[in-house]
């Protein structure tokens, strides 16, 4: 088992509290499908649980955009991209070690 050192704690708290919207496509198929299979309404000739589901794959690709550009205007990036570089630092150490520890 590989020994990797604690990294640095953030500089500064991320809040992300929106990711409460990543219930809503959850919600939305399994919520209220039983409540979609009971209309009997035909929108383009087609049965209302299909469109209903169609609409929850598109609600769902709403949802995920609007996530990851909150996530980026909270600065997810900048804190993904120190987190990288630590991890390259502490595996290129751990390398360098390993290849100083062989025979």
């Amino acid at each position: 088992m590989r020994h990797v050192p604690p990294l640095s704690p953030p500089t500064r708290v991320v809040r992300r509290r929106h990711l409460w919207l990543l219930c809503l496509p959850f919600a939305w198929q399994l919520g209220f499908a039983p409540l979609a299979n009971e209309v009997a309404f035909k929108p383009l000739g087609l049965p209302f649980p299909l469109v209903w589901q169609m609409a929850g794959v598109l609600l769902s690709t709403l949802v995920f955009a609007l996530v990851f550009e909150l996530d980026r205007r909270a600065g997810l990036e900048e804190e993904e991209r120190a987190f990288m570089a630590a991890i390259d630092t502490t595996e290129g150490q751990m390398q360098a070690q390993l290849e100083a520890a062989a025979p």
